[in-house]
């Protein structure tokens, strides 16, 4: 793969413009966009923006439902110069303007539908202070709406290079409660789309089928490397991702080629979705990531697939992919299954505790390519990266990804969980001391502790609260301040929260413990 140092996301839809114009790019809500015309009215809105006062380096959040207008909202920002960063339309309020503030958005770009949801997020992102002002909005073309969050005057400094021409923010769950922004430049995002169109053989006859929301990292292929092959990507209407049988027919109805999804999606459409009946016929290469694949599922997926590749992919948000394995033909759910060597450009190796590579379990520490610049909090970037020795004697930045795992002699990977309060639930990463967090600032709740269930309910999220609220209200406060995904399954109210010898909540007791009376889904 050539250099991807300079390459911008934009310049991939242009590139595909000029040498496809007629294909199809882009298919969503009963509408398909040629890449001539999606490129050409990208151009149109980027210099409205600019207009608007969008400067290279400013950071603008895309707050659309996913769609035409969003997809137009991202190239545009792109284009125009500015970070850009996809937020979910479905979010509370509350989380979303945590995220406008912590990244320092100081623009949000907004359909007509989304457009009073938006101007309630700038309101609260801008308060305790006097606000933007409320005449600086306006519309722009393609039921694209510009509202500015922050007055000129508090316009934060601009970023170090790269981002200070562009870049990339997906949130990520933090152990705070307030979400942090994790900083792509243009060449992180853009090494891994060229790399992974070229790994699963994109062309320009694909049908990429588009999933995910847009502010999970999975969309970044569908968008990004679809764009690099000139395939068109096909946007699954939202409503569908809950009923499995639909979205088997929606792959089969729109002829979808290339399929990237999490596990859990997939085992539902195993399970409740008759994907063994009605097989898409058109389906020639499926990837997934986001959380491991239960091993029986995955075996009968993988029979199903029979010639069809199937691709193993793995990386947290802040390097995007960067390992992968196409699940061999014939695997059982006996064998253990890896997350495979490092994509090209990127050096993955496990470290023990004192930072040193280990044959044995350690944390997975990845350098290279794909890494992010660092997070945007408080409106400012920090960067957790830090020096170390890899087993090749070089020194490299890199990220501590917390997650555990062993490596082989031959660069193959193997995950062992978890080094801290992380878990993955649909393919989302959830930190449970952002929820604890968020459970503690209700009130009438004096303690709180957030676990993993084991047992009977393994995997699913609990909240244990010692509290004169009842479950039921602490359930309904939470939902005014958490996204679905991050809902926990179930609120118990207690008493008091056991304690281990060390005086500390004994989370381990309460991952194990079965449900109370006072206790609410």
């Amino acid at each position: 793969m050539s250099d991807t140092a300079d390459i911008r996301l934009d310049a991939l839809l242009a590139a595909s413009a000029h040498r496809h114009p007629g294909r199809p790019a882009l298919t969503a809500e009963g509408h398909t966009w040629t890449y001539a015309e999606l490129d050409r009215t990208v151009d149109e809105l980027a210099r409205q923006l600019a207009a608007a006062g969008v400067a290279p380096g400013d950071r603008v959040g895309v707050y659309a439902p996913k769609g035409t207008a969003a997809v137009l909202g991202i190239y545009a920002g792109l284009r125009a110069g500015a970070v850009v960063a996809p937020l979910d339309v479905a979010d509370p309020p509350v989380r979303t303007a945590h995220m406008v503030r912590g990244a320092g958005i100081s623009v949000l770009l907004t359909s007509g539908r989304a457009l009073a949801g938006a101007r309630k997020a700038a309101a609260e992102a801008a308060s305790p202070g006097p606000g933007p002002d409320p005449q600086a909005e306006g519309p722009l073309e393609h039921g694209l709406h510009w509202l500015r969050t922050l007055p000129e005057a508090d316009r934060p400094a601009p970023l170090p290079a790269p981002a200070d021409r562009g870049g990339y923010v997906l949130f990520t769950s933090g152990s705070t409660g307030r979400p942090k922004g994790v900083l792509l430049s243009h060449a992180n995002v853009a090494h891994f789309a060229l790399w992974a169109a070229d790994e699963l053989g994109l062309t320009e006859t694909d049908r990429v089928g588009s999933q995910a929301a847009l502010t999970f990292d999975l969309t970044t292929f569908d968008l990004f490397s679809t764009a690099a092959a000139g395939a068109c990507a096909v946007l699954m209407p939202d409503m569908l991702r809950a009923f499995p049988r639909d979205v088997v027919g929606w792959l089969t109805e729109q002829r979808i080629t290339a399929f990237y999804a999490v596990p859990s999606l997939y085992q539902g459409m195993l399970e409740q979705g008759g994907l063994a009946e009605r097989f898409p016929a058109s389906l020639r290469v499926a990837a997934f990531a986001g959380e491991p694949f239960p091993p029986r599922p995955l075996q009968r997926c993988l029979g199903l697939l029979g010639d069809i590749p199937l691709y193993n992919l793995y990386g947290p948000t802040e390097t995007n992919v960067c390992t992968y394995s196409r699940v061999p033909a014939g695997w059982t759910a006996e064998e253990e299954i890896t997350i495979g060597r490092a994509v090209e450009g990127d050096t993955v190796d496990v470290l023990d505790e004192n930072g040193r590579p280990t044959d044995g379990q350690g944390e997975i520490f990845v350098a290279g390519a794909t890494v992010f610049q660092g997070y945007l909090q408080d409106g400012t970037l920090t960067d957790p990266t830090r020096t170390v020795v890899f087993r090749d004697g070089v020194p490299r930045r890199a990220y501590a990804t917390g997650d555990l795992g062993r490596i082989t002699d031959d660069g193959r990977v193997f995950l062992r969980g978890r080094g801290d309060s992380q878990v993955k639930r649909r393919g989302h990463r959830i930190d449970l001391l952002d929820v604890e967090s968020a459970v503690l600032g209700l009130p009438r709740v004096t303690a709180a502790a957030v676990v993993a269930k084991d047992g009977a309910h393994h995997g699913e999220i609990w909240a244990y609260a010692e509290a004169t609220a009842t479950a039921e209200d602490i359930l309904a406060g939470l939902r005014g301040v958490l996204p679905l995904r991050m809902l926990p399954d179930r609120v118990v109210t207690t008493g008091s929260l056991p304690v281990n010898a060390r005086g500390k909540v004994d989370r381990r007791a309460l991952s194990a413990a079965t449900a109370t009376a006072d206790a609410t889904d």
